[in-house]
């Protein structure tokens, strides 16, 4: 049915979106800071979710394209790689996936649960939780130069480097800082709806791959049109990533039916609820545990 099979004129208008998006940025940033700031946090999403699906793609568009997210994100692929890599082998599992290991501004257990250290910050986590997810591309950025320095890989070094270059010259400070916290804000809200309300597993009770991911992932079923389906960038299909990471994204609405059907006939939930059902569980998640004694 072709579900692997990249569709040439689908790749060259999801780079088109993001290269408009930084031009137009760029170019009114400083006749109009604030709509700049809003097209290169968009601009900045967007290519994190292509270079996503670049890095875990197959074939020459994407080994070319593989370190585009460093040069217009200042993200490190091979950093975000091994970090993602585990998060993708070891879903929802304690000590293995540091998506649900973020004590201590987030506890989505118990400490008497996990193990880990309480923190007088818990009790507040509800309040400050969503707010908190904007530093996510500046803790990426921080974490990516440090790798790259560590580990010598120049050529990443020097796509940071340009990265800043632009950041610092091309734009107004607050357009700058504005852009990369929004475009954190939103990525964060949405990479861990998916998972974080979900059921989280120790080695022993994770069971085999598949039934590990149908348990630990839920689909987000867009309610606000098209635009807010393009915002997701294709996390909205997650548990349809997770079981064919390098399947183009936009192919996995046609697979989601395919899956269900199969689910169902296998006796396996499929776990899918509207995007604001999800979001609004985040956040009892993370009130449900900041008021446990």
């Amino acid at each position: 049915m072709g579900f692997f099979k990249r569709n040439a004129f689908k790749e060259i208008w999801a780079l088109s979106q993001v290269i408009a998006l930084y031009g137009v940025g760029t170019a009114v940033a400083y006749s109009h800071p604030i709509i700049a700031t809003v097209l290169l946090a968009l601009g900045a999403v967007q290519a994190g979710w292509l270079g996503h699906d670049y890095v875990h793609g197959r074939g020459k568009l994407c080994d070319s394209m593989r370190y585009m997210p460093t040069l217009l994100n200042g993200h490190s692929v091979e950093w975000w790689t091994q970090k993602h890599s585990m998060h993708h082998t070891f879903t929802n599992e304690e000590d293995m996936d540091g998506d649900v290991m973020m004590e201590p501004f987030f506890y989505l257990r118990h400490p008497k649960e996990s193990g880990r250290p309480d923190s007088p910050m818990r009790k507040w986590q509800h309040i400050y939780g969503y707010p908190l997810l904007s530093i996510m591309y500046w803790l990426w950025r921080s974490h990516s130069i440090k790798v790259a320095f560590r580990e010598r890989k120049w050529k990443e070094i020097i796509l940071i480097g340009l990265n800043y270059v632009w950041l610092a010259t091309c734009m107004p400070w607050q357009v700058a800082l504005g852009s990369v916290t929004l475009g954190g804000f939103i990525v964060g809200s949405l990479v861990s709806a998916t998972h974080q309300s979900e059921e989280i597993m120790d080695a022993s009770s994770a069971g085999e791959y598949v039934d590990g991911q149908f348990r630990s992932t839920r689909d987000a079923e867009t309610v606000f049109g098209p635009l807010e389906t393009w915002i997701w960038g294709g996390m909205d299909t997650q548990l349809e990533h997770h079981l064919f990471p390098s399947m183009p994204r936009y192919n996995y609405h046609k697979l989601r039916p395919i899956l269900k059907a199969w689910a169902k006939a296998q006796g396996i939930l499929y776990r899918s609820s509207p995007s604001t059902t999800i979001i609004a569980d985040n956040w009892k998640t993370l009130d449900r545990i900041a008021h446990q004694a």
